[in-house]
């Protein structure tokens, strides 16, 4: 079901007007055709302008604005099986795409060019695809994902500030041209991307059935198209956590050469930063004694507490996510709460959500502890090459959602690649980086705590 990497890297790079693969101009070309020519919403921040995909993700679940705004309840999937012949807008645009699309004799004309890759679909904004990462991995709802021009991702982080004038005299205050100026040193980060890709098949008869048949007639999340989403979803997710490009391995999971760091190696290479005062941001809790009152509970918050005393990190800004497994212990911790419905019919038995210290949610994410991402295996330390990292059911992982983002050249597009008897081959890609810009310094890594 993969495609060749190779075959969609040079499709996605090497095509757009030039001959180096990192040239400015071709990064913005894709940048501005699968983000901005669809509308996507923009937010000025300290590194520049960036594509908001965490926004146009919330916005996609009121399915009746995104209809208003293109025409179609589901604009970007089925742009994705119309390919370049899509004209977003169009009141006929959807029936004139698909009676192409499904005619056997509709071959496309030559091979992928730019302007086949300029007209891909960011499907990752679409309802259907927001609709099964809640389901697949909710993890992605706490990161926020930004879209910015070029196949490296480059962040800024204040890394000194200049002291302030502080206290004067009168006499001083009157005029402060001779004192120094407020100022603070901005530096620049940069972390090349790396490329997720896959292949799907479209069958003629799943995309006139999609459509033809009415609303609501088949699930588009049991389509192909669908269900490599879910895929991708699950796949995201482990890399947020665990993903490893220092283990090398070239079978195109997480811990791929080309993967990108999760919050696990990043909080490790904090640890490893020799100028760091503070280590700790990964810390065994296997062996933590489980008797007394809320004993693991009352762990996470002290860990919390000293992430946030220790660091410029808040609290209003921290998230802290681990596994259903101990996600249920923790509620197990306390007494539960037994709700009944008004009328006695029913009664809910568990806590609805668990906040630590000034409201700081603890999540329940399927992320956390997993070996398999995507139908691609994690392997741990049993493996060789072996793994920095075993994911374990009882891990907790802390970070702010300020500084920790996913960075993309685009969202998860689809690009056609061709006609193959009476379906349709597309590709989907995405240019990503995890980036961190307290580089580890808001982020503990709790491995393994008991889970019963």
């Amino acid at each position: 079901m993969s495609a060749d990497p190779e075959e969609v890297n040079s499709t996605a790079r090497g095509v757009l007007n030039g001959t180096d693969p990192k040239t400015t101009a071709n990064a913005h070309r894709i940048h501005d055709a699968l983000a901005d020519g669809w509308a996507l919403p923009k937010k000025l921040t300290r590194d520049g302008v960036l594509i908001d995909v965490s926004e146009a993700m919330r916005k996609a679940r009121n399915a009746d604005a995104v209809e208003d705004a293109y025409g179609h309840p589901n604009p970007f999937f089925v742009a994705s099986l119309a390919g370049e012949d899509y004209e977003r807008g169009q009141d006929d645009a959807v029936d004139a795409m698909l009676e192409r699309a499904t005619t056997p004799d509709g071959q496309r004309a030559g091979p992928v060019d730019a302007g086949v890759v300029q007209a891909a679909s960011p499907v990752q904004v679409d309802p259907v695809y927001v609709d099964i990462q809640q389901n697949e991995a909710p993890l992605i709802d706490l990161v926020q994902f930004e879209s910015q021009p070029g196949f490296t991702a480059q962040y800024n982080i204040i890394s000194d500030r200049a002291p302030p004038i502080g206290n004067v005299a009168e006499s001083d205050a009157l005029d402060l041209n001779d004192n120094d100026k407020g100022d603070y040193t901005l530096g620049t980060k940069t972390r090349d991307m790396g490329i997720y890709v896959d292949q799907i098949e479209i069958s003629d008869f799943s995309q006139r059935a999609t459509e033809s048949l009415g609303a609501g007639a088949i699930d588009i999340r049991e389509t192909a198209t669908g269900q490599r989403l879910a895929v991708h979803s699950r796949f995201t997710a482990g890399e947020l956590l665990y993903g490893d490009p220092s283990v090398g391995k070239s079978d195109g999971s997480i811990q791929d050469s080309n993967a990108t760091p999760g919050l696990a190696k990043i909080a490790s290479d904090r640890d490893s930063n020799a100028s760091d005062p503070i280590t700790g941001h990964v810390i065994d809790k296997s062996g933590l004694s489980t008797s007394g009152d809320q004993p693991r509970l009352t762990d996470i918050k002290s860990e919390l507490t000293d992430l946030v005393t220790n660091t410029g990190a808040a609290y209003s800004d921290m998230q802290i996510v681990t596994s259903g497994e101990l996600f249920d212990t923790l509620e197990n911790e306390f007494n539960g709460v037994v709700r009944m419905s008004s009328f006695d019919e029913d009664a809910s038995f568990g806590g609805r959500e668990i906040n630590v210290k000034q409201d700081v949610p603890i999540n329940e994410v399927r992320a956390v502890g997993r070996t398999e991402h995507g139908q691609l295996s994690y392997n741990g330390t049993g493996d060789t090459p072996a793994g920095n990292f075993d994911p374990d059911a009882g891990d907790v992982f802390i970070f702010d959602e300020s500084t920790f983002r996913r960075r993309q050249l685009a969202p998860l597009s689809t690009v056609p690649l061709g006609r193959d008897g009476l379906a349709d081959k597309a590709a989907m890609f995405e240019y990503k980086a995890n980036i961190d810009k307290s580089h580890g310094a808001h982020v503990k890594y709790l491995q393994g705590y008991p889970t019963a």
